[in-house]
C-alpha cells in the first residue's frame, strides 16, 4: 500500500467487504460458483438459483486487472434475484438482493438510488423491531464507499451509533466509532483531533470488553455461512490499529510502530494467534515505512505463511504489492516482476485501488530493469485508473509518476503532477510525502532556471524535514525495534535454557561480575570521550567566533580609513562616493555572512550534540547496571538541554537570546517523556522573557537537574503529583526562577545545601556562575528558588 492515508482506506475497504461484497481479501466462505452459467441461473425459483444469481452479480461488481467492473450487468442479476425471492417469500434473500443493488448504485456514486434500496431494508427491520438488524444495514450502507465528502455516511453512522448504545451492543458501538473516526479524516480535511477522540472512546470500550475473543462477532449470512468482523480479535487490537493509523496520518512513524508492536506482542503471548497474519502484515508495513526492508520482508513472509495455512487471505493484494516493492528495495527487480506476474495470472477479483497499485508496482519493476518506456506506460496507466478511486490514491498516482520523471530528468513531464500535488490542502497528504514533493519541486525548478521558486521549496523542505524527522524520533524508533527483537530472543533463550543447563551457579556469578565490570569500564570510557568531545566543540566554536570578529574588525578599520579620506578629497568626490558605497555594500554582505555563519555554527553544534546523545543512547542500550544506565540517561538529558538552545538560536530571527517560555516547556516535556511519567501534572507560569544565551544555558541545566531530581525521587511507586515552573521578571533585568513539586521531599538526614551529589553540586555551581541567590525549602514538597540580575555577565568557573 502507498505511504499516504491509504492504510485507513485499506481498513475501510476490508471492512466494506465484511458487510457485503465478498472478495479474496475477506474471510467469507461461500460455495464455489465458477461453474455457474446464465442458463443455470434461471429456472425453477429456489434458494440455490437465487444464490447463483447473486454470486454472478457480485463477480461483476469488481474489476479484473484488465477490465473495469460491469455494474449494469450486476444489477440485472440482483433484480432477478429480488424478483425470485419475493415470489417464494424468502425474506433474507430479498433483503440481500436489495442491499446488493444499493451497493452497486453507491459504487457508481448514485447516492439517491443506492440509499433508497438500503432504506427498504432499514424500514423492514424497523417494522419488526429488529434494532440489531437495522444497525447492520446502516453500517453496510455507510461502509460501502469511502468518498471524500460523504455526509450521508455520517448520518447513517450516527443513527447506528444511537441504536447500538440503546441496545447495549458495545462491540458494534466500538466498530461504529472507529468507522466515524476514519471518516473524520475526510470530513475534516485530515485533522486527527476528531479521530483521536473516537480512538479514546474505542480504547475505553475495548478495555471494558476485555482481552477474550468476542464470539458474537461471528455473523450469519443469508445462505447460512458465517463471516468474521474485526471485533473477533481481542487484546485491544482494534483500538491499537486505529491509533496506529492516526499516528501515520500525523507522520509519527515512531508512535505507529509502538501500537503495531503492542498488537503483535499481545497476539503472540495470548495463545490465540488468529490475527497474527494481519498483525505481521501491519508490522512489515511499519518497518517498510522506516526503510528497514530486511525486517519488513521477514514479516511479510510470516503473514503469507499463516494466511496460506488458514486458507484465508485478508490482505493478499496489498501484501503482493508490498512484497514486490520490498524486493525492489533489496535490488531484486526480476524476482519482484515474477512475483507480480504470478499474482496477476491467478485472475483474482480486484478493487480499483488494487489495480492502480499493481500498475505502479509493475512500473517500478520495469524501471529497475531499465526498461523505461514500459515503466512509463504502467505509471501512466496508474494515473488513468486514479479517476476511479478516492483522492488519497489519486495523490499516490501523481506522486509516483513524479518520482519516475524526476529520477530520469524529465522535469517538464513531472511539473504538472507536482503542481497538482502542491495545490492539495496541507493535511490531505502526510508530512513525509509533502516533504518529498517540495524536494522534487526544488529539483524541477532548479533545472528549469526558476531559482527563486526553487529556493522557496528548498526552505519548506528543510523546515518540514527538521520538524518531522529528527534524531530523537529516530532514536525512539530504533529503541522500540531493539526492545521487541530483544524480547523475542530472550523468549527463545528461555525455552532452550529449560532443556539445557550447561552452566553452574558459580560460573554464572563469575560471568555476571565480569560483565558488570566491563559495563562500568565502558561507561567511564564513554564519559571521558563525551567530555573530550564537548571540550573540542567548545574550543572550535570559540575559534570560529574569534576569527569572524577579527575579520569584521579589520573590515571596519578599512571602512573608517576610507571615510576619513573622503573628507579631504573634494575634487574626486564622485569617484570616492562610489568607492564608499561599495565598501558599505561589502560591510552589509559581511554582516550577513557573519549572521549566516553564526546560524550554521549553532546548527552544527546542535547536530553534534544530538550525535553525542545518540552515542550515549547506543552505549546505554548495552548496560545492565541500573546506576550506570541512569548516569548515561541523565547525561543525555543535559546534552539535550544544551542542544535545544542551539536549535532555537538557528531557527529564530534572534541569534543571541532564547524565548524562555517555550524553552522551559520543551525541557520539562522532554524529561517527563524520558522518564515515562505522563501522569505527572505540569503547571507553567512563565513570563514572555528572552534571555541572553550566557544566562539561558545555565538556567536550562539547572531546570534539567531540578526536574530530573523531582521525577526520580519526589513521586515514588507511581505516586501522582504536580510540577510547578515559575519564571518572573521582578524588576528591570531582575528575574526569579521557581521549580517546585508536591512530592515526598528530601530525606530527613539530607541537607540540600550541603549535599555533594552531582545534581545538587551542578545546581549550586551554575547558580554561582550567574551570581544568583539560591534558596531550597521544603513545605509540602521541595521548592528551589533562584534570583539573579541579567545585566551582570555570568562568571566562568575556574
Amino acid at each position: 500500500m502507498p505511504r499516504s492515508g491509504s492504510v485507513l482506506l485499506f481498513l475501510l475497504t476490508t471492512w466494506l467487504g465484511f458487510w457485503g461484497i465478498p472478495s479474496e481479501a475477506q474471510p467469507i466462505r461461500v460455495s464455489d460458483t465458477s461453474g455457474l452459467t446464465h442458463e443455470s441461473a434461471f429456472g425453477k425459483p429456489d434458494t440455490n438459483q437465487i444464490r447463483a444469481l447473486l454470486e454472478l452479480g457480485k463477480k461483476r461488481l469488481r474489476p479484473s486487472y484488465t477490465r473495469k467492473a460491469n455494474r449494469d450487468s450486476a444489477l440485472l442479476f440482483f433484480r432477478r434475484a429480488e424478483t425470485l425471492s419475493a415470489r417464494i417469500g424468502h425474506r433474507k434473500w430479498l433483503e440481500e438482493s436489495q442491499c446488493l443493488q444499493g451497493i452497486a448504485y453507491l459504487l457508481d456514486s448514485n447516492w439517491p438510488k443506492g440509499k433508497a434500496y438500503f432504506m427498504k431494508v432499514v424500514r423492514e427491520r424497523q417494522e419488526r423491531g429488529d434494532k440489531a438488524g437495522e444497525i447492520r444495514a446502516l453500517l453496510r450502507m455507510a461502509t460501502t464507499i469511502f468518498c471524500d465528502d460523504c455526509q450521508e455516511n455520517r448520518v447513517a453512522l450516527e443513527r447506528a451509533l444511537a441504536l447500538a448504545r440503546e441496545i447495549g451492543d458495545r462491540s458494534q458501538e466500538m466498530l461504529i466509532l472507529m468507522e466515524m473516526g476514519y471518516q473524520d479524516f475526510q470530513l475534516h480535511t485530515g485533522d486527527t483531533k476528531e479521530a483521536e477522540t473516537k480512538a479514546q472512546q474505542v480504547m475505553a470500550i475495548q478495555t471494558q470488553i476485555g482481552s477474550k475473543p468476542l464470539t458474537r462477532a461471528y455473523h450469519e449470512l443469508a445462505d447460512g455461512s458465517v463471516y468474521k468482523t474485526p471485533t473477533e480479535y481481542g487484546y485491544l487490537s482494534n483500538a491499537y490499529y486505529f491509533l496506529s493509523d492516526i499516528s501515520q496520518a500525523r507522520g509519527d512513524l515512531n508512535q505507529k510502530l509502538f501500537y503495531i508492536l503492542k498488537v503483535v506482542r499481545d497476539a503472540e503471548e495470548s495463545g490465540q494467534p488468529d490475527e497474527l497474519d494481519y498483525a505481521y502484515y501491519r508490522l512489515g508495513n511499519a518497518y517498510y515505512e522506516l526503510g528497514q526492508f530486511d525486517k519488513s520482508v521477514v514479516y511479510y513472509h510470516k503473514s503469507l505463511a499463516l494466511s496460506r495455512k488458514k486458507g484465508v487471505f485478508l490482505v493478499q493484494m496489498a501484501l503482493a504489492n508490498r512484497m514486490a516493492l520490498t524486493l525492489l528495495r533489496q535490488g531484486k527487480p526480476r524476482e519482484a516482476l515474477r512475483f507480480l506476474q504470478d499474482v496477476v495470472r491467478k485472475d483474482l477479483p480486484y478493487t480499483y485501488e488494487d489495480v492502480l497499485l499493481l500498475a505502479q508496482s509493475f512500473g517500478a519493476c520495469y524501471d529497475g530493469l531499465k526498461q523505461y518506456s514500459v515503466a512509463e506506460m504502467y505509471y501512466l496507466r496508474s494515473v488513468a485508473w486514479s479517476d476511479e478511486v478516492t483522492s488519497g490514491f489519486q495523490y499516490s498516482a501523481w506522486r509516483k509518476i513524479s518520482q519516475f520523471y524526476v529520477a530520469h530528468g524529465q522535469f517538464e513531464k513531472a511539473s504538472p503532477y507536482l503542481t497538482q500535488l502542491l495545490a492539495v490542502p496541507g493535511k490531505k497528504i502526510i508530512p513525509s510525502h509533502r516533504i518529498e514533493v517540495h524536494w522534487m519541486r526544488f529539483k524541477v525548478d532548479s533545472a528549469q532556471g526558476n531559482y527563486l521558486s526553487a529556493i522557496r521549496h528548498y526552505q519548506k523542505y528543510k523546515t518540514l524535514n527538521d520538524s518531522v524527522f529528527n534524531v530523537a524520533k529516530s532514536k525512539q524508533i530504533s529503541q522500540l525495534s531493539i526492545q521487541y527483537e530483544t524480547e523475542k530472543k530472550d523468549q527463545d533463550l528461555k525455552l532452550k535454557g529449560q532443556a539445557i543447563q550447561l552452566l553452574t551457579e558459580k560460573s554464572l556469578l563469575q560471568q555476571n561480575q565480569l560483565r558488570q565490570a566491563t559495563y562500568i569500564r565502558n561507561g567511564i570510557f564513554a564519559g571521558a570521550v563525551l567530555l573530550i568531545l564537548l571540550l573540542g566543540l567548545g574550543f572550535k566554536g570559540y575559534r570560529v567566533k574569534k576569527h569572524i570578529n577579527q575579520l569584521l574588525e579589520a573590515k571596519q578599520v578599512e571602512i573608517n580609513r576610507q571615510n576619513h579620506a573622503l573628507q579631504h578629497i573634494v575634487k574626486e568626490k564622485d569617484h570616492l562616493l562610489i568607492d564608499r558605497e561599495q565598501l558599505l555594500t561589502d560591510k552589509d554582505r559581511l554582516l550577513e555572512e557573519r549572521e549566516w555563519m553564526l546560524r550554521e555554527m549553532h546548527h552544527r553544534v546542535k547536530n553534534n550534540l544530538q550525535i553525542i546523545t545518540s552515542l550515549l543512547h547506543s552505549q546505554g542500550s548495552f548496560l545492565k547496571d541500573k546506576e550506570a544506565f541512569a548516569a548515561i540517561r541523565e547525561s543525555q538529558n543535559r546534552v539535550h538541554a544544551m542542544a535545544l538552545i542551539h536549535q532555537k538560536l538557528y531557527q529564530a530571527d534572534r541569534l543571541s537570546s532564547i524565548p524562555m517560555n517555550d524553552y522551559t516547556r520543551e525541557i520539562v516535556d522532554y524529561l517527563i517523556n524520558s522518564f515515562d511519567r505522563a501522569d505527572i501534572r505540569r503547571e507553567f507560569n512563565v513570563d514572555p522573557i528572552d534571555l541572553d544565551i550566557a544566562f539561558a544555558v545555565p538556567l536550562g541545566l539547572i531546570l534539567n537537574e531540578a526536574v530530573t531530581n523531582s521525577l526520580k525521587y519526589a513521586f515514588p511507586k507511581g505516586r501522582i503529583g504536580t510540577l510547578r515552573i515559575e519564571f518572573k521578571e521582578e524588576g528591570p533585568k531582575i528575574y526569579r526562577l521557581v521549580i517546585a513539586d508536591d512530592g515526598i521531599g528530601f530525606p530527613a538526614d539530607l541537607n540540600p545545601n550541603l549535599s555533594r551529589t552531582l545534581g545538587m553540586s551542578l545546581i549550586r555551581g551554575l547558580s554561582e556562575q550567574i551570581d544568583g541567590t539560591l534558596r531550597i525549602t521544603q513545605t509540602g514538597g521541595v521548592q528551589i528558588t533562584l534570583r539573579f540580575f541579567e545585566d551582570k555577565a555570568p562568571r566562568i568557573p575556574a
